[in-house]
């Protein structure tokens, strides 16, 4: 009875170890299967600029990027230092989004990432800029939402704060959180 069990303890210790090991999964495996195939890129642009026009024939908004990687099966741009400019009443920008790096999905969800500034162009608007390290931008909604921390620069005044929703239509902004304002005075 002795020698069985150990038989027995002896084919678990190997059974086990061939499944941590597993000699049997190469890296040939991954590369066939299907599920971890690379997609090529349908195409890569340089300096290239999409603009949205609505019914009337006026610009909406536009993206432009330093390089644009197209993926068509997963409705996917990969974007170099986007520029996102929207037109809110039709004739002049009124927001100018910056960041780093940047995905566009299936060309309504635009998601920005890294040293994100977010520009209000009207000069004599109260909110000058945002600055975030991520943000999803609905471009259809023309909506903004993050929930990283935010610091907003106005005329006089600098608030922070965690996580923010904005409405570029509305011309709204709202903190998840506010976590301190400070006032100064410029004569």
């Amino acid at each position: 009875m002795n020698r069985q069990l150990s038989w027995i303890l002896a084919i678990i210790f190997l059974l086990g170890a061939l499944l941590i090991w597993r000699p049997f999964d190469t890296d040939e495996t991954a590369a066939t299967d299907p599920q971890f195939r690379e997609i090529p890129p349908d195409f890569i642009a340089e300096g290239l600029a999409t603009r949205v026009y609505n019914s009337k024939g006026q610009l909406e908004h536009q993206i432009n990027a330093t390089k644009m990687t197209h993926y068509s099966p997963i409705g996917l741009t990969e974007l170099d230092d986007p520029v996102y400019q929207v037109r809110t009443d039709g004739k002049q920008d009124t927001w100018r989004v910056v960041a780093e790096q940047g995905s566009f999905y299936d060309d309504k969800t635009l998601v920005l990432e890294r040293g994100i500034v977010i520009t209000h162009l009207s000069s004599d608007d109260y909110l000058e800029r945002v600055e975030t390290s991520y943000l999803t931008i609905d471009t259809l909604a023309e909506t903004m939402v993050t929930d990283q921390p935010v610091t907003i620069f106005g005329k006089n005044f600098l608030v922070r704060g965690n996580g923010m929703i904005a409405d570029l239509r509305a011309e709204t902004l709202e903190l998840n959180e506010h976590v301190q304002t400070t006032f100064t005075h410029n004569p």
